[in-house]
């Protein structure tokens, strides 16, 4: 069962974690890895809803990591749905490509081969930062590579539970006939299995194995 808690502040204020929102237990930290935990904030008559790292919550300077915002958390996440329904074409051939892999195990190329090729591409993104260059491309290639990485180390039930969420992402896309406007709990719930939290950008990655990174 969930546990729930309310502190008094120094200030006057109160703030009480929930663990019954869809994104907990799904909202992790990029710097120190812990997860973050949803906080009502009442600051003097102010009410809002935050996520915060766990650790910063408990030791504030073993990290410093950011508070996001629930609405800024919902809005991302919408963007990234709408990213996948906007370029629907490209994200279908990426999930056919995955669903290709992991039936088939077409990928033939042995892990300390995909290893090589992600350290050369790491160190490409990092020649086109220093040279201020466009590195979308490389992001991509990153990110494709990595989901290809975590197929090759998947047991048989893992491999059919992968298959099963690349066919919801599917069907999903699909679905939907122009953007997306609501926020639906269910969605996070279904299709979500992940939020970083970084510090100028959000990366979600989803149950089928597909990452897309929000600025926010």
């Amino acid at each position: 069962m969930a546990r729930r808690a309310r502190i008094q502040l120094p200030f006057g204020g109160k703030k009480g974690y929930s663990a019954n929102h869809a994104f907990s237990q799904r909202i992790f930290c990029a710097g120190c890895g812990e997860q973050f935990r949803r906080i009502h904030w009442n600051n003097r008559g102010k009410k809002s809803v935050v996520w915060r790292c766990v650790t910063r919550l408990k030791e504030k300077e073993k990290c410093r990591a950011r508070t996001v915002s629930e609405e800024t958390l919902k809005a991302a996440f919408l963007e990234a749905l709408n990213e996948m329904v906007d370029d629907s074409d490209s994200y279908l051939k990426r999930l056919n490509e995955n669903l290709e892999a992991a039936l088939n195990m077409t990928n033939h190329m042995t892990a300390e081969a995909l290893k090589a090729k992600m350290a050369a591409l790491q160190q490409e993104l990092i020649n086109r930062t220093e040279r201020r260059e466009n590195y979308d491309d490389v992001t991509e290639k990153i990110l494709r590579l990595r989901e290809l990485q975590e197929q090759k180390g998947m047991d048989d039930a893992t491999q059919k539970e992968h298959t099963k969420r690349i066919r919801e992402l599917q069907k999903f896309i699909r679905s939907q006939p122009s953007e997306i406007t609501e926020f639906d709990e269910s969605l996070v719930k279904k299709l979500l299995e992940k939020v970083t939290v970084h510090a100028d950008f959000l990366e979600f990655r989803f149950k089928s194995g597909v990452t897309i990174s929000i600025e926010k």
